[in-house]
């Protein structure tokens, strides 16, 4: 299988080190418009050839999967591109800047008959997996309430500060907020009510609120992008009817007990703003041999990629601005 990526900044330089260790896969191409950065993060004599013009290396080497890893605006746009091109695409999140992107996407996939998955990788992180599987198992009853956080610096660091566009990035809610509104999607579907607060952007500081009602139970996310020099963090606490669930602080504790995955799946370093995670690896490997398979991707299926757009949209329409 030929395997190729475009963009290898931020989370591309993530995908990008996982496929040049890879086995089981011919890694044939890199692509960034930052020709000297992809030079210096490829090294003297890279086994894979470099681009910096994406139409040129999706004509030149035929791949079977391309990789996006790019800003958010550019998702949808050079998906299409690949997909006519006849390869089979995982993107990085968010699928699309917003459902009407996503729908061009969703005829595309249909059209070429190529596959396709969102890389929503809170899906398979140890500590969200484990929240799924005693849910669908009923081990403590019911769900009751679910809280999750998740926060940052205000990213400033990314190629001429597109995240700080709105227009290209969507801001917190789009690039952020989202890998929770995704998880809960997945997990619970659309919720009956929704109700929040955001700030957006406002000295350089964004953040979000958002409480979404579903029968027997009340989720609540909240997400910053903070001005402060503040180190990424996650969590969540997840209470059922006889029992509960807590991430804090990278630690997962089941009814008080801690939750030991070792170094399962585990990147220590990833170059960017978070480290020390699971996930990311095993989102590539489960796409990969989805294509490998003939498989369709149920982990994460184009239309609830979509969907989770749409919850967003709705999410924002439903906050106070202050």
């Amino acid at each position: 299988m030929k395997v190729a990526i475009v963009g290898v900044g931020g989370m591309g330089g993530v995908h990008f080190n996982i496929y040049r260790n890879m086995e089981g896969i011919e890694f044939v191409a890199a692509c960034d418009i930052r020709f000297e950065m992809l030079k210096q993060k490829a090294g003297e004599n890279p086994s894979f050839r470099l681009y910096d013009d994406y139409a040129e290396m999706l004509a030149t080497e035929k791949p079977d999967l391309v990789d996006i890893c790019t800003p958010t605006h550019l998702h949808v746009e050079q998906a299409i591109m690949a997909m006519e091109s006849g390869a089979n695409v995982l993107s990085e999140k968010p699928m699309g800047i917003d459902s009407a992107d996503c729908n061009k996407l969703l005829e595309t996939i249909k059209r070429t008959g190529k596959k396709y998955m969102t890389a929503q990788v809170v899906r398979f992180m140890n500590a969200y997996v484990y929240l799924r599987e005693v849910m669908e198992s009923g081990k403590y009853g019911r769900l009751e309430s679910l809280a999750m956080q998740r926060f940052s610096s205000t990213p400033r660091w990314s190629n001429e500060n597109w995240m700080l566009d709105k227009s290209k990035s969507g801001h917190v809610a789009l690039d952020l907020m989202i890998h929770d509104i995704d998880y809960v999607q997945s997990l619970l579907g659309m919720p009956k009510a929704i109700n929040g607060v955001c700030r957006d952007m406002n000295d350089l500081s964004n953040f979000a609120f958002a409480t979404y009602a579903y029968d027997n139970c009340i989720v609540s996310i909240e997400t910053g992008w903070y001005k402060a020099n503040i180190p990424f963090n996650a969590g969540y606490k997840a209470v059922f009817e006889n029992g509960y669930i807590k991430l804090e602080n990278g630690v997962l504790y089941d009814c008080g007990e801690k939750v030991d995955f070792g170094d399962l799946g585990k990147i220590k370093e990833t170059g960017i703003n978070i480290s020390n995670v699971d996930g990311y690896e095993g989102e590539i490997i489960y796409f990969i041999d989805c294509l490998k398979n003939n498989l369709p991707s149920v982990k994460v299926t184009p239309e609830s990629a979509a969907l989770t757009i749409e919850l967003v949209e709705k999410t924002l329409d439903s906050m106070i601005h202050i």
